[in-house]
């Protein structure tokens, strides 16, 4: 449906590049970068706002590389939705509509769409209206409206012309948590029942997750990494990728030995990257070294963390953890004090001093049953298969 070959373009001291990006009908693919990475520099290029350097831009076996953007019958929802506010809702709702059909913006009764059968638009307006739950405003003007109501606005104005590709950026970032988890819903909805192509930007890894069935990473305008967000977050391409999905545990790392049942490696924790005996030693499943480079990092996600407990009270258990089953690379166990514990409605983070510092995820009633706090001196443990080895410096 979408395909990108080539792509390279400068905007001032910026500079995008995409060597190849395709999406297929129906696909709803989430770019996940960080502020200023070229997010809404490449969405702008796909709907035609921007004109590449070099490179070819496909839709389907169309090149629409130096098409317009009213030919590409892309829509396009900005992060501050760009409502004309001297239009009311309908009116909004009909400017592509008019726009299309060569007439001015204003249109007539001052940007109201009229409610008799004689509209070219009213049935259009009116049935997106209902498909978005804001039938009830389409007389009243954007001023008057929040957050969430703007929102729908701005979709329903984009799906007016029946787009083939539908570009979304950021639109939920001005929300309230509550809004921006109902509107998550109402996204997807749509695009099912649309079957619509969608690029959807954002820097919320909870919004990509919970939209993307593709995710790709856009870091300093180049593509890291592109794949089922669940393997993207399982598997980062680099360390940058790591952080940039949630991994608040990525160390330098360097290699310490190797064996037949896998691999061993030191977390680097002192200053100037200097390893030392006293640094962790971590047990690793076999991985393909010659592809890491003299740097790499050690990713180890939270969640795949153990909290074993207080040291004192669960020091024969770590003794029996800390033996290796037979044929099998031992448990990695660490020791370390808790240096800080975030509370929230049902999770709780625990950053624990080992050296270095890790993050621990666990439900907060483990926390309160374990009765942790800030000091104290605690065991926790992880298999060889969750620390995942990547190339790459850190963000």
């Amino acid at each position: 449906m979408i395909r990108l070959e080539g792509l390279k373009l400068t905007a001032g001291s910026f500079s995008l590049g995409i060597d190849e990006l395709s999406l297929q009908k129906g696909e709803f693919l989430v770019i996940l970068g960080p502020t200023g990475s070229g997010k809404t520099v490449l969405l702008e290029t796909v709907a035609g706002l921007r004109q590449p350097r070099d490179g070819r831009i496909w839709f389907d076996d169309r090149d629409v590389t130096l098409e317009p953007p009213e030919r590409r019958r892309v829509g396009f929802v900005y992060q501050d939705y760009a409502l004309f506010p001297h239009l009311t809702v309908a009116g909004n709702i009909a400017f592509g509509l008019r726009a299309r059909r060569g007439r001015g913006q204003d249109g007539a009764d001052g940007g109201r769409v009229r409610a008799g059968r004689s509209s070219p638009h009213r049935g259009r307006v009116v049935a997106l209206a209902s498909l978005l739950g804001i039938e009830q405003l389409l007389d009243r003007y954007p001023v008057g409206l929040s957050g969430g109501e703007q929102q729908r606005v701005a979709l329903a104005r984009a799906l007016a012309i029946e787009p083939d590709i539908l570009l979304l950026d950021e639109p939920l970032s001005a929300l309230d948590r509550q809004t921006r988890v109902e509107m998550r819903v109402e996204i997807k909805r749509l695009q099912r029942e649309l079957v619509t192509t969608v690029i959807h930007v954002t820097h919320d890894l909870d919004e990509a997750l919970a939209l993307g069935d593709r995710m790709a990473v856009l870091i300093d305008g180049g593509l890291r990494q592109v794949g089922i967000p669940s393997e993207v977050i399982r598997h980062p391409a680099d360390a940058m990728v790591a952080q940039l999905t949630g991994c608040a545990n990525v160390f330098p790392a360097v290699l310490s030995d190797a064996e037949r049942s896998g691999l061993r490696i030191r977390l680097k924790t002192g200053i100037g990257g200097a390893v030392g005996s006293a640094d962790p030693e971590l047990f690793v499943d076999p991985a393909p070294m010659n592809s890491l480079g003299e740097t790499f990092h050690a990713v180890i996600r939270a969640e795949e963390i153990r909290l074993l407990g207080l040291v004192r009270d669960f020091a024969d258990d770590v003794a029996r953890a800390a033996r290796p089953t037979p044929g099998e690379p031992p448990a990695n166990i660490l020791e370390g004090t808790i240096r800080n514990i975030r509370l929230q409605s049902i999770h709780a983070s625990v950053e624990i001093e080992a050296p270095p510092l890790f993050t621990i995820h666990l439900l907060r009633p483990e926390v309160e049953r374990l009765n942790l706090e800030v000091g104290a001196r605690v065991s926790f443990g992880f298999a060889p298969s969750a620390v995942h080895l990547c190339p790459g410096r850190v963000l």
